[in-house]
């Protein structure tokens, strides 16, 4: 009978110490979530406090300004100067070819072109778009 009251404390008290510990372990993970979504909520409510200077939209308007008045200067999107353009552009590793439209062509047999190029041999091709 000892033996059977002293199984039924020791389980008893496993159980209570189970218990208590996934309590913690839930309210451990309550605290948590609740930090991550504190940290969020700061974060974007900086973010969207966030306003440009008066020195930063002038740098922003001459910015445009002056890639409009380089796109003036630039041939004819597809024209054979422009492909030769960017030909040259590729090679030469300048920004022109980074900051323009990869040229395109419709081949005689209806499929799509792209002009590519490879560095290793310096040469450009059509490449087929698939």
């Amino acid at each position: 009978m000892e033996k059977k009251l002293i199984l039924v404390t020791v389980i008893a008290i496993i159980v209570i110490a189970l218990g208590v510990f996934d309590a913690a372990s839930l309210n451990n993970v309550n605290k948590n979530n609740n930090n991550t979504v504190n940290n969020t909520t700061t974060e974007v409510l900086n973010v969207t406090n966030v306003t440009p200077s008066d020195d930063a939209e002038k740098s922003t308007q001459q910015s445009s300004s002056q890639s409009s008045q380089k796109s003036a200067n630039d041939p004819a999107y597809n024209s054979e100067d422009y492909v030769d353009r960017w030909d040259k552009s590729q090679k030469a590793g300048d920004n022109w070819a980074y900051t323009h439209s990869q040229p395109t062509k419709t081949g005689e047999d209806g499929h799509s072109y792209k002009r590519m190029y490879d560095p290793n041999t310096g040469e450009s091709y059509w490449g087929y778009m698939y």
